[in-house]
């Protein structure tokens, strides 16, 4: 699946378009997906998990906002195009479709609690990591024009502002 989306797009992914990729029936690829709300949502939890595993070597045991914050900063905005294209892509095509998002809501959950903050610095930190999240989609969402040289500059500002 990621290869049909990463070669036709979200809109790409049917029955038939992964059954052609791999090889598979049509019959059997939607057995096992049901609907292409399956695929884009297993497309999803699989990009979720991968995310997961990165932020968890960053944010190791700490459960402080402030590290959580900081791991969600360096994982979300290292440089990997093609896979975080495939998810802001995905996510937008899951979005548009009446989905239950929970997988998504999980990994925000995870990440922010209930993005509630009382003291200056959660507030601060929750800025920072809707920073992080707005950069991330403008970006890979929007496709805005922007270098790796750009890119690193915007990424180091916001490590930055983590740290204030």
């Amino acid at each position: 699946m990621e290869q049909v989306v990463s070669t036709l797009g979200p809109s790409g992914l049917t029955f038939g378009s992964v059954a052609t990729t791999s090889g598979l029936s049509k019959a059997t690829v939607q057995s096992v997906f049901s609907s292409r709300e399956g695929m884009i949502e297993a497309l999803l939890e699989r990009w979720l998990q991968q995310e997961r595993g990165a932020f968890i070597q960053r944010a190791g045991d700490s459960l402080t906002l402030r590290d959580r914050v900081r791991a969600h900063i360096q994982t979300m905005l290292e440089p990997a195009e093609d896979a975080n294209s495939r998810m802001a892509a995905s996510l937008a095509a899951l979005a548009s479709t009446n989905s239950r998002m929970d997988g998504v809501m999980q990994w925000y959950a995870d990440r922010m609690g209930d993005f509630s903050a009382t003291t200056d610095e959660e507030k601060h930190l929750r800025m920072a990591f809707l920073a992080a999240e707005g950069a991330f989609f403008v970006r890979y969402l929007a496709r805005a024009p922007i270098s790796a040289e750009q890119w690193e500059d915007i990424a180091q500002d916001l490590r930055n502002f983590a740290e204030e």
